[in-house]
């Protein structure tokens, strides 16, 4: 055997045959260890890496290839698969039959050139048989080896009854109803996209993450040109789809995945915030595993992660692998056994959701606020609308009755009905608005529809306290109205919804709105107070 070192990815085109003879032998179905992925990553992010690859020849034909990077150390060398941090899974590109052998010759013969190694080898999928062998290997050269393994949550579709799949999380979510909503906004569609679509996709993942800490680098500038690059790859066994949920021509919430083969892997989830409360990613899901059971695959791979909604829909798990080990020398050691300790204490954290969570949105919204450089005023104002509140905050709202019909305002004032293009249209306050239509809101505006007033006809919503309550029949809600017009929505609320009692909320501290409602003959019914100290909050209801 002999051990051959590519170390450009132009010298890796000369192996282009082999290693997809090899894929193609093995049915492979992991997307990161693909011809393509491997030789576009090198070309375009890891230029600067000190990646390796080690071929493996046996007489006159390859039979693997190691996809290294080396990095030299104080103590030697670390190795560790390449594409670190943006490849989920990594393995050796070698035939089951030809596996063991390759693995004794490739590690005696790196171990014998470099004598201080310490190997870090992520995203080796437990169902394959890799981990076995090099655990196997490791044990028969008395080295010690940990590793650690991660849930990876998979839909297996082969044979799957969809309808019995998807009722209990229809049920789960309530999917019917946020579609049913949704859908009353506009047209919505499951899109396949182009290459030509993707800044769009980068556009809406870097807003969706804007104030949150994206480990992905999904839409940063340095990863942004090779996750294109693979989306304008021909389509074959390895290529990318791009998949979005759209309500008319509009973009809500996209999937950007990779095919193997019979292997279709979500790699990067994500929709407009705009739309939270509609659900879109769920909705985007179950969509998406209709329309791979009739494409003919047999996986959705959700990835590696113990994120709930992934296991909310998976059917199975697999488990992802990292191994560390190192050649017998005390430097090395020393170092193994420090990312040993390392390792340890990192996987009993992350199996707190809150630690998790504070990671990815507290620190998020953090270092978006340091990122305000010069903008003293916008840091202000965060202090003042997060900071005090979570240290004491009280808030009292009356509520208001009025069941004289015959109330007189201006009813031939003109309000116009906010229509749904118009609410998606909107470049203002948007997300507040798809809120309420959500909420069951109908929104009514003179010119303005950032002025608009909103009447409910089931729930009296006080937003600022999280308190909903159920509205008896023939009564109405309004909400967003101001002193200077209430007359006239009044007058125009009486005259469409005749006969009904209406309901308003007003701040206790607004004097000027509670003495004008009470001259236009509302009494009020309940008061509600909200009381929050060091964060733990209390509410309290009283009736008059």
């Amino acid at each position: 055997m002999k051990l051959i070192s590519i170390k450009s990815y132009t010298h890796l085109e000369v192996y282009e045959q082999d290693w997809n003879k090899i894929t193609e032998d093995n049915e492979n179905t992991n997307p990161f260890i693909e011809y393509e992925f491997v030789y576009n990553w090198w070309k375009i992010l890891g230029l600067k890496e000190e990646v390796e690859i080690l071929a493996v020849q046996e007489h006159d034909r390859i039979i693997a290839f190691f996809p290294f990077q080396f990095k030299r150390k104080w103590f030697g060398y670390m190795c560790h698969f390449l594409a670190l941090g943006v490849a989920n899974y990594m393995d050796i590109i070698v035939r089951k039959t030809d596996a063991n052998r390759a693995i004794m010759f490739a590690l005696d013969e790196l171990i014998s050139r470099k004598k201080n190694i310490v190997f870090y080898l992520h995203g080796l999928l437990e169902s394959t048989n890799t981990p076995y062998l090099l655990s196997q290997y490791l044990n028969a050269r008395s080295i010690k080896e940990r590793h650690f393994s991660i849930v990876t949550p998979f839909i297996n579709l082969e044979k799957m009854d969809y309808d019995e799949y998807i009722r209990p999380r229809k049920k789960l979510h309530g999917m019917d109803r946020r579609g049913k909503r949704l859908r009353s906004l506009g047209e919505v569609s499951l899109q396949l996209l182009e290459s030509n679509d993707m800044d769009e996709i980068v556009r809406l993942h870097k807003r969706r993450w804007e104030k949150k800490n994206d480990t992905s680098g999904f839409s940063s500038e340095s990863k942004r040109e090779f996750f294109k690059a693979l989306v304008e790859l021909p389509k074959g066994n390895f290529s990318v789809r791009l998949t979005t949920l759209q309500v008319q021509d509009e973009k809500v919430a996209f999937t950007y995945g990779f095919t193997c083969r019979t292997r279709y892997l979500g790699y990067v989830l994500g929709h407009d915030s705009d739309f939270d409360c509609y659900g879109p990613g769920r909705l985007l899901i179950k969509d998406k595993v209709s329309q791979l059971i009739s494409d003919g695959f047999k996986k959705l791979d959700m990835s590696i992660g113990y994120e709930p909604y992934k296991m909310e829909w998976n059917t199975d798990v697999d488990y992802t692998r990292k191994s560390i080990f190192s050649t017998n020398t005390v430097r090395a050691k020393t170092i193994r056994n420090i990312l040993w300790i390392k390792n340890i204490l990192i996987s009993k954290v992350k199996r707190y959701r809150a630690v998790v969570l504070f990671r990815r949105n507290t620190i998020g919204k953090i270092r978006y606020f340091l990122r305000q450089k010069g903008s003293f005023v916008y840091r202000l104002r965060v202090i003042k609308e997060r900071l005090f509140p979570f240290i004491y905050d009280k808030k009292s709202y009356v509520i208001g009755k009025n069941s004289n019909v015959e109330v007189i305002g201006d009813e031939e004032t003109c309000f116009t009905e906010l229509s749904s293009n118009l609410a998606l249209a909107s470049e203002h306050e948007r997300k507040d608005i798809l809120q309420k239509i959500y909420n069951g809101y109908a929104g009514f505006y003179s010119e303005d529809i950032l002025k608009a007033f909103w009447v409910n006809e089931n729930v009296i919503r006080l937003d600022d306290v999280d308190v909903v309550l159920n509205l008896k029949k023939r009564s109405i809600f309004i909400r967003d109205w101001k002193n200077e017009n209430i007359q006239q929505v009044l007058g125009f609320v009486n005259n469409r919804y005749k006969g009904k009692d209406i309901f308003v909320s007003v701040n206790t501290k607004d004097k000027k709105s509670v003495n004008l409602l009470t001259q236009l003959g509302f009494h009020w019914t309940d008061k509600v107070t909200f009381t929050r100290i060091l964060g733990k909050s209390k509410t309290s209801r009283e009736e008059f």
